[in-house]
């Protein structure tokens, strides 16, 4: 019961006890006023029958005498009326039998009235003739009683009524930044440091404001310092300080990390350019001016990627690149188009055309994502043929140009449709080990599919053509209610199982409303689940990420952050969605042994995430050093051959 509930009822109660305690103590007072009222109205009676009486002569004309009393007696508030002879004998005597009336027994019984005698000597002189008795009828006496109570308990009622309103408005009032110390209590424990901006007239509850605030805001400002130091680091060690883009190390861990996230990332272009006569330049105009150059065609090359999902770098010395993912051939070549085209007319517009050329390659990839190495070699192919165009021009070369193993998008297409729609889905294991104890913390499963001689197709070739094609949801939601069958159907599964979702299937309202409603019918499974998202889904629909997030949670799973790269983005996003826990892109986790730079990004980063009580987990684990080391930086667990390689669910 809430504080203000339990002050309100007890304050209610205690009014309601004075209301009652009045009632009862002001009937009491007016049941004896109304006693001593029949006590006095008896013997006035009496006194008055008595003298009326002794005006009779003869005395014993007992018709005068019953016409007298019955005239006193008709009029109802009286009991009983005897006139007794100074012998002893009746003369007249009228009785009215006790009636209830309109007032209930029960009142009668708590507030019980006598019913008051009185008499009266009838005398002529100093001759006694006889008595008068009378007794008073309460009837009447009870009325009143009960009609005066009915209507002091009336008004005692309102003036209650009115009291509980009062107290409502009033502890309303000075409970209302308790309310909101609760509200930031919840969300500090929900990890949102938000502070209370409400000021309470009370002292104690100041104190608890103040304290409360200032605990949020330390640890606001922790998070940010850490932030802001992880985001320092990183700058200094993966970007160029001439330009501000990434320099060549920094390409290559995102780049790398973003080619992984094969559930979200199926094409792309990969732009190479490189300034010709550049060194010459340098010697001649100077390395200020040298530096401005550069720094010029970072900024077209930004600007002309303006919009894309584009990670720009300066590669070395005067090249550039700018990688753009999820992109056709069309577009593709329409881009390099716009870049070398961009590039031209900033060289003309500073008159640099004669002493500086320049040559773009470009290299498209349509068939999932290959490895950086094979890019650049396209890439540097696609340079080396523009080259032979002439000054400032460009080319682009497919990958399945110069790979006669591509397969045709088509012919993937297929497949994978077939296998969705005939169940040649494989579901795959792999053991997540918590640290520091080395206990199984949880299984994630994965999808395969199955060609035609039942061999499993490693992910990493048929989920890019998925994602092209957008059978993702179809995929993720098939692949879904496979798992759900294997546990019904008794598969030994670890109590928290890590199942990957594409950020196609959260974007689509359909399939995201299926898989749902999946979990809501199954809310017992939907307990041990945990819906991973890559940090470059999140990152492309954070708003869509958001809400996806609240609704798997309010069934009872969690939501984390798969290959998390360290993008500029990614840190704050980090703060809104609150993951149960984050997994460490391996670009990072291969680095961490030999790399200062990247042990102290990541040392910032499992701060930040400890604060925020989310747990970070290394992917591509396989050495026992390894190991030591991630539990000594204090990460929750790993996963990698270290664990065996993912295994078929039994």
């Amino acid at each position: 019961m809430t504080l203000f509930r339990q002050l309100f009822f007890g304050a209610s109660l205690l009014f309601l006890l004075v209301l009652v305690g009045v009632e009862a103590i002001y009937l009491s007072n007016a049941r004896l006023y109304v006693q001593q009222q029949l006590e006095s109205h008896a013997q006035d009676a009496a006194t008055s029958l008595s003298l009326w009486l002794a005006t009779i002569k003869p005395f014993e004309d007992r018709a005068l005498i019953e016409t007298a009393v019955k005239s006193s007696f008709d009029r109802g508030y009286y009991q009983s009326i005897r006139v007794v002879s100074i012998s002893g004998e009746t003369l007249a005597a009228k009785e009215l039998a006790p009636a209830q009336g309109e007032v209930p027994a029960w009142f009668t019984r708590l507030f019980p009235l006598r019913a008051p005698g009185a008499e009266a000597l009838i005398s002529a002189g100093w001759q006694q003739l006889g008595r008068v008795l009378v007794t008073s009828h309460p009837n009447f006496a009870y009325l009143q009683l009960w009609h005066t109570g009915v209507q002091t308990l009336v008004l005692l009622l309102l003036v209650y009524a009115l009291a509980l309103l009062a107290l409502r408005a009033f502890l309303s009032t000075i409970l209302r930044p308790l309310s909101a110390v609760e509200d930031a209590a919840l969300a500090i424990g929900e990890r949102d440091f938000r502070t209370i901006a409400l000021a309470p007239r009370s002292r104690e509850l100041g104190r608890v404001v103040s304290a409360m605030n200032s605990l949020s805001a330390k640890i606001r400002r922790l998070i940010e310092d850490e932030s802001a130091r992880a985001e320092s680091l990183q700058r200094a060690a993966y970007s160029d300080p001439v330009t501000g883009l990434l320099n060549r190390r920094g390409l290559e861990h995102e780049l790398q990390s973003l080619l992984r996230a094969e559930r979200d990332v199926y094409s792309g272009v990969f732009v190479l350019l490189e300034l010709e006569r550049f060194k010459e330049y340098n010697l001649r105009r100077g390395y200020q001016r040298a530096d401005e150059l550069l720094a010029l065609i970072a900024r077209v090359m930004s600007g002309a990627c303006a919009g894309q999902n584009a990670v720009c770098s300066r590669f070395g010395g005067a090249s550039f690149t700018v990688a753009v993912l999820n992109i056709d051939a069309g577009a593709a070549r329409t881009l390099t188009a716009a870049i070398s085209s961009s590039v031209e007319a900033a060289l003309a517009e500073q008159s640099l055309a004669a002493e500086v050329e320049f040559h773009c390659g470009a290299a498209h990839f349509d068939a999932g994502a290959p490895p950086l190495s094979e890019l650049l070699a396209a890439a540097d192919l696609a340079l080396s043929r523009a080259q032979g165009k002439g000054p400032d021009s460009f080319d682009l070369i497919a990958l399945a140009e110069i790979d006669l193993r591509a397969r045709g998008s088509l012919a993937w297409r297929a497949q994978i449709e077939d296998a969705i729609d005939t169940d040649k889905l494989a579901l795959y294991t792999q053991r997540v080990v918590g640290l520091p104890a080395r206990a199984l913390l949880q299984e994630e499963v994965v999808t395969r599919i199955l060609d035609g001689d039942s061999n499993a197709v490693p992910a990493a070739q048929f989920l890019p053509m998925a994602a092209r094609h957008s059978l993702m949801p179809r995929l993720d939601l098939r692949a879904l209610q496979i798992l759900i069958a294997r546990i019904d159907a008794g598969a030994r599964l670890a109590p928290v199982i890590a199942v990957n979702v594409s950020a196609q299937t959260v974007a689509d309202a359909a399939s995201r409303r299926s898989l749902i409603a999946l979990l809501e019918s199954r809310r017992d499974i939907a307990a041990r689940l945990v819906l991973e998202m890559t940090e470059f889904g999140v990152i492309q629909a954070p708003a869509l990420s958001l809400a996806f997030a609240a609704e798997v949670r309010r069934l009872g799973a969690q939501f984390a952050i798969d290959n998390f790269n360290l993008h500029r983005e990614s840190l704050r996003r980090l703060r809104e969605l609150l993951p149960h826990y984050i997994k460490l892109a391996p670009v990072y986790t291969n680095e961490l042994r030999h790399n200062q730079d990247s042990r102290f990004i990541v040392s910032s980063l499992i701060r930040i995430a400890q604060t925020l009580e989310i747990g970070i987990i290394a992917q591509a684990v396989e050495a026992e050093t390894l190991i030591l080391l991630l539990d000594e930086m204090g990460f929750a667990g790993y996963q990698g051959y270290a664990n065996g390689r993912p295994a078929p669910i039994a």
